[in-house]
């Protein structure tokens, strides 16, 4: 099968899904892809894998610059302000040239913000990979910001998703998404649109354990801090818990691992016992290092990588119910915290128990090798594309 694969961003080890995905269909088909790069030192990490699997690997160049541009034009239009962010001619135009010098039997679309991109012709068979709901993620943030502007920016567009994305999803062929939880939430939106899970795996011999020591009260809470949530999470955690931690381990240490932090984020490193890392290019050695992770999301839509990068390297993790849903109540390595108390509580009775973190965090690991690997999901991914084919045919 020859397959367009176009994506908002570099394919990455920080843009973990569609780097494996197009990583495991390279294995069976002709992938090439087209993706924007906004260029901020952090999105090429694997990128030279990318270009060794692909057929072929087009990276438009997109400043942030400009895409905040577009998005503060886009104000008052129905046009969501992710989508108007990641708006490119240039992109266009390579996604048009590809069309018409190959004879491509799927396109396969990443995220809403690209979405725009897909060719308004139906001679060739699509999918769309929606990852999340957005509406419902922009929800959860208008309803969790402090700042009066900031959630009123993010009602605004909770309002523009709420338009854009039904009528969006009715453009594909098939539309995939990372959960069962995501999957309702679009087809709340669209009842006539069927979506189907394709949930997010983990290399779990890229992020395996290696360390013999372990900092003992050493908590790790990593991700991408430019984004939103995983931001918010990470102060709510050093403002809420960590001091209740450390009142009673004083040597307890919270580790925030994540590119592009916030300056919000960046000043709790002034915080005795937290430190910030920045961006990592091998995230690896910090959770090595680390006895417990933690994800203490406070909105959250879809699989959190995070979480399963964080089990595939044996750490239990303590994590709210939003991080939770999308990997099932109850899954080994897991406990679950919402409140400050419950956070501070799981992770003393750890501290307590160097034997419980170590099997807490073996059994962690064996459940995502059993449930959550890459190739099982690219599989149920290219049986949807042979839907969408047939559907064509």
């Amino acid at each position: 099968m020859r397959i367009l694969f176009i994506t908002p961003y570099v394919p990455s080890r920080i843009r973990v899904r569609p780097f494996q995905t197009i990583k495991e269909l390279a294995k069976r088909h002709e992938v090439h892809v087209v993706a924007l790069d906004e260029s901020d030192g952090t999105s090429t990490v694997g990128l030279d894998e990318i270009r060794n699997s692909a057929a072929d690997v087009v990276i438009v160049p997109h400043s942030k610059t400009k895409g905040l541009a577009q998005a503060l034009v886009a104000l008052p239009l129905p046009i969501p302000l992710s989508a108007a962010y990641c708006w490119s001619r240039q992109a266009r135009t390579a996604v048009s040239q590809k069309i018409s010098n190959a004879g491509f039997d799927l396109i396969h679309i990443e995220h809403l913000r690209a979405a725009h991109f897909a060719p308004s012709g139906r001679g060739v068979a699509t999918v769309f990979d929606a990852v999340d709901c957005l509406t419902g993620l922009f929800r959860q943030m208008a309803r969790s910001k402090k700042n009066p502007l900031a959630r009123a920016v993010m009602r605004l567009e909770a309002a523009k998703l709420a338009y854009y994305e039904p009528r969006i999803l009715r453009r594909f062929d098939r539309v995939v998404a990372t959960s069962d939880s995501e999957r309702t939430a679009l087809m709340t939106l669209n009842p006539s649109v069927r979506v189907e899970v394709v949930p997010n795996g983990v290399d779990t011999d890229y992020f395996s354990p290696k360390a013999e020591r372990k900092v003992p009260r050493r908590i790790i809470f990593s991700g991408k801090m430019s984004y939103s949530p995983n931001a918010q999470a990470a102060i709510w955690f050093a403002r809420e818990v960590f001091p209740r931690v450390r009142a009673e381990w004083h040597d307890a240490e919270f580790v925030i691992a994540g590119s592009n932090p916030p300056d919000e984020v960046k000043m709790l490193s002034a915080v005795p016992g937290i430190r910030v890392t920045g961006y990592l290019e091998d995230l690896r050695p910090e959770l090595d290092a680390a006895s417990v992770a933690v994800a203490p999301m406070q909105t959250a839509v879809g699989i959190q990588n995070k979480v399963l990068e964080a089990m595939s390297m044996a750490l239990p993790v303590v994590a709210s119910s939003l991080a939770v849903r999308p990997i099932g109540r109850d899954a080994p390595g897991i406990i679950e915290a919402n409140t400050p108390e419950e956070a501070a509580a799981a992770l003393g009775r750890l501290f307590r128990s160097p034997e419980e973190i170590t099997r807490l965090g073996l059994e962690g690991r064996e459940f995502v090798k059993k449930f959550f690997s890459w190739p099982a999901a690219v599989e149920k991914l290219e049986a949807i594309y042979n839907e969408a084919l047939a559907r064509r045919s």
